[in-house]
């Protein structure tokens, strides 16, 4: 069990005592230690001493307890007890927008609705706007969050998959048998909407991942599995691929699977004009015809280990994967003049703030000015 996990169940701890009506510190406690752990730089191993974990901010005796269990045998005896208490169902709830954990114990005590496919029934029947608190306005936000839910079935947004994602790679990255790992696709590319996640590892022994990749905690279920390609379905609901190759093929494998696909139609073409083919697995001569000439003479390929080298052999600066859609990056790449993209230290802080639009006093113009005016 990873850090992340051990910060997810605590997290989960958190939920169903809240759905329980427990006290309040006492679920703030466990949402706090769950915050800890994710930030904290130790080690594991780390999580395992009791000595290391009264360190942590925020770890009373009682929450060390249940991390050191957990870090141990990957289990934990409270949280099983707790998840009983509950029909399996019913923490999908709380993926509902508007929906906390009073509104979901309401539900569940007064309906007895432990799904979104009963909450759905109820609010059809008009159930849910008799009860206090609700009403026929929250009724009708349930049924089209509901709706919203089902037309984008299969869409995730990033921020519902990166704890996920970034628990699989930190995974991966630790294993003795893998040299590299990224996850690709449109995770990689940072868009606000993921469809699957696709990991790419590079190994000498394929198999061995593929292994540990279906038995990984986070896997729901095995949709396929192949000697260097494998399919699973994780906890949250989306797809996640693996795909395993060499360290002299993972560049191009990266790239490729990176996208967008009209990025990559772009890299190809830059490649043919140097006389070169380019997929996902090498950088190579574009084969001709028994008897026939080559028109052009072809520039010898310069060695690629890594990304940046890809690009360096097409006459491209590095472009980021936020920027490859082929929307204007290649010309300030091959000009050496890309943009210089926001990284997380540039960030500072970040500002919730309500107007007009919702429960506040001020409009969004007067609260720009007045932003504006303090030299924000």
């Amino acid at each position: 069990m990873t850090k992340a996990q051990i910060a997810q169940v605590l997290e989960e701890i958190g939920t169903l005592l809240e759905l329980k009506g427990e006290n309040p510190f006492k679920i703030r406690a466990y949402a706090n230690a769950a915050r800890s752990i994710d930030a904290w730089g130790g080690s594991l191993s780390d999580l395992q001493d009791e000595e290391a974990l009264a360190k942590i901010p925020g770890i009373g005796k009682a929450i060390a307890a249940k991390i050191k269990e957990l870090a141990t045998t990957g289990s934990l005896k409270y949280v099983e007890d707790l998840r009983a208490e509950f029909p399996p169902a019913i923490l999908e709830l709380f993926s509902i927008p508007g929906l906390g954990a009073k509104k979901i114990k309401a539900l569940y005590d007064k309906l007895h609705i432990s799904s979104i496919a009963e909450l759905l029934k109820a609010c059809e029947s008009g159930r849910v706007a008799e009860l206090p608190g609700f009403g026929e306005m929250t009724q009708e936000k349930l049924c089209k969050a509901i709706a919203d839910r089902v037309k984008h079935s299969g869409s995730f947004q990033f921020g519902q998959v990166a704890s996920e994602a970034e628990s699989l790679r930190s995974d991966f990255a630790s294993h003795p048998e893998v040299l590299q790992v990224c996850i690709a696709g449109s995770y990689r590319r940072r868009k606000e909407i993921v469809r699957d996640l696709d990991l790419m590892v590079a190994t000498k022994k394929p198999e061995a991942t593929m292994k540990f990749f279906v038995g990984h905690p986070l896997v729901e279920s095995i949709i396929a599995q192949g000697p260097t390609k494998s399919s699973v379905r994780l906890r949250s609901g989306i797809q996640c691929d693996l795909r395993a190759v060499s360290a002299a093929e993972y560049p191009f494998a990266l790239n490729y699977f990176t996208g967008s696909k009209e990025h990559n139609i772009e890299m190809r073409n830059r490649a043919l004009k140097r006389g070169w083919t380019l997929n996902e697995y090498r950088l190579a001569p574009v084969p001709i015809a028994p008897g026939a000439r080559r028109k052009q003479s072809i520039r010898k390929i310069p060695r690629v280990r890594d990304e940046a080298e890809l690009y360096r052999a097409l006459d491209l600066d590095f472009i980021p994967p936020e920027l490859r859609e082929n929307r204007g990056e290649f010309q300030p790449a091959e000009k050496r003049s890309l943009p210089r993209l926001i990284e997380a230290e540039n960030l500072r802080g970040t500002f919730h703030c309500h107007t007009t639009a919702s429960d506040g006093h001020n409009s969004l113009e007067e609260m720009a000015q007045a932003a504006q005016a303090l030299g924000l």
